[in-house]
């Protein structure tokens, strides 16, 4: 029985995108190509500026008469202690706030309990405290409880600042994994504290791989609380450590470029190797 609807043929040809529809995706392209132009420009002139001696360095677009690269020779000698530093500072302070941040997203995002919204309110708070209104109030405990101008002091200090913000990341990334994962683990056996080492953690380390990059960049480039809590040249980060090169009446610009290029090769590292996982991660986080 006809009903009088009738298909239409498929003529097999794509449509082609609408003049406008095409303009404007030109125009977002140029846009971006010249934003990214505009972020490349700092990085090109530390480039070229680490590439020339110093009575070269005021002219600051020219080309370099010739490659020097006295000053990478000069900044690895001044900043390799506080590359090791910040290494030692970073990477344990970024394990163990990531993994506590998921330990207090783990219930706020899978279990429900009286009092979650409280308690994720006072993580929380600790995002809106400006760093400077607690420096020194911080300073005397360090020092109170025997930690400053030690490693160990920074840890602290890292991991206490850190907690709130992976809790947030992790908890917002949690709540898009499926309950039922969880109902199935029950099934087998599974109980809370398995469930999260071997069922959470592995579903979403996608989402721990991203949230532990931004914490690792975020103490890799921190200076206010380590210029605070240290003082020993042999114990400062290499944030700190970026200060030696002048003084009051000079600045020894080519060897400053070419420790600041070096000091971005571990967080640019970490980033390209681990790219996939950082944008899935935010991705899962912020949809």
């Amino acid at each position: 029985m006809s009903f009088g609807i009738r298909a239409e043929p498929s003529t097999g040809k794509a449509r082609r995108p609408k003049p406008a529809t095409a303009l404007m995706g030109v125009a977002r392209g140029a846009l971006l190509a010249i934003l990214a132009l505009l972020f490349l420009v700092p990085f090109a002139l530390a480039i070229n500026t680490s590439l020339k001696d110093q009575r070269e360095v005021w002219a600051v677009l020219s080309l370099p008469s010739s490659l020097f690269f006295g000053n990478y020779v000069s900044a690895i000698a001044k900043i390799s202690r506080g590359l090791m530093n910040s290494m030692m500072i970073a990477l344990p302070s970024t394990v163990l706030s990531t993994l506590v941040g998921a330990m207090a997203a783990y219930p706020l995002s899978q279990l429900k309990f009286k009092g979650s919204g409280a308690a994720y309110a006072v993580i929380l708070a600790g995002l809106y405290v400006p760093y400077t209104t607690v420096l020194i109030p911080l300073f005397f405990v360090i020092r109170g409880i025997g930690l400053y101008d030690t490693i160990p002091g920074l840890w602290v200090t890292h991991i206490g600042f850190g907690i709130p913000y992976t809790t947030l990341v992790l908890r917002n990334f949690f709540i898009t994994i499926p309950q039922e994962l969880k109902e199935a683990a029950a099934i087998d056996g599974c109980g809370a504290k398995g469930y999260f080492w071997k069922v959470l953690l592995p579903v979403g380390r996608v989402g721990v791989s991203a949230c532990a990059i931004i914490q690792f960049a975020s103490i890799w480039n921190e200076f206010l609380f380590a210029l605070t809590l240290t003082r020993t040249p042999e114990l400062f980060p290499v944030t700190v450590a970026l200060q030696g090169f002048g003084s009051r009446t000079q600045i020894l610009w080519g060897p400053l470029m070419a420790a600041s290029l070096i000091t971005i090769i571990p967080t640019l590292a970490i980033f390209l190797v681990f790219k996939r996982q950082f944008i899935g991660g935010l991705v899962g986080t912020y949809k």
